[in-house]
């Protein structure tokens, strides 16, 4: 399907999906590299944590002194000082950060399979996409139980291969609907 729009609209649109596209492929070369160097990205990675945590800690402090007649202020002003230490920690031992992270993210996968397999017999839909809920839950209970029978010893590698392919699969989205959106408009 073709759409109508002004000449205007269609460069617009024409110039946005470029930059979306030039992003994608910049995604799925670092997916690409991550995957092949996943050490490199893990440490990448966990330090990238570290940072947010540190990031959040500050503007968490800054935000409780700014709302302090407000309930709550020494529960906001204690969480901003764990980002801020747990930044600290991840940032001073990327390696001890890349173990903990990897048992983390073990423990999400395992968590979340689990309530996609529940979800998908809840809802009975019995539908296309309730067998897609079944398989996800399925493949993400395994990747979760894959690391944490692996932990510690994935820990210096796992993070970075799925930041890889995470990056793979974000960036072949964005490449597929940028590419849609501009034959759906020129």
């Amino acid at each position: 399907m073709i759409l109508d729009l002004p000449p205007e609209t269609q460069e617009s649109i024409h110039k946005s999906t470029g930059r979306i596209i030039f992003l994608s492929i910049v995604l799925i070369i670092l997916g690409i590299i991550a995957i092949l160097m996943p050490v490199v990205a893990t440490i990448l990675s966990v330090s990238a944590f570290g940072w947010f945590f540190l990031f959040a800690g500050i503007v968490r402090i800054i935000k409780s002194f700014q709302s302090k007649p407000i309930r709550g202020f020494w529960l906001s002003l204690s969480l901003g000082i764990l980002y801020i230490i747990a930044g600290i920690i991840l940032l001073s031992n990327v390696l001890a950060g890349a173990v903990t992270l990897t048992l983390v993210l073990a423990t999400i996968f395992i968590a979340e399979g689990i309530f996609e397999i529940i979800a998908c017999f809840k809802a009975r839909t019995g539908g296309n996409l309730s067998w897609l809920v079944l398989m996800d839950g399925i493949i993400t209970l395994i990747l979760g139980i894959f690391i944490w029978y692996s932990w510690p010893n994935n820990s210096l590698w796992i993070i970075g291969l799925y930041v890889g392919i995470s990056f793979i699969f974000s960036g072949a989205s964005l490449l597929l609907i940028a590419t849609d959106t501009r034959k759906t408009v020129t």
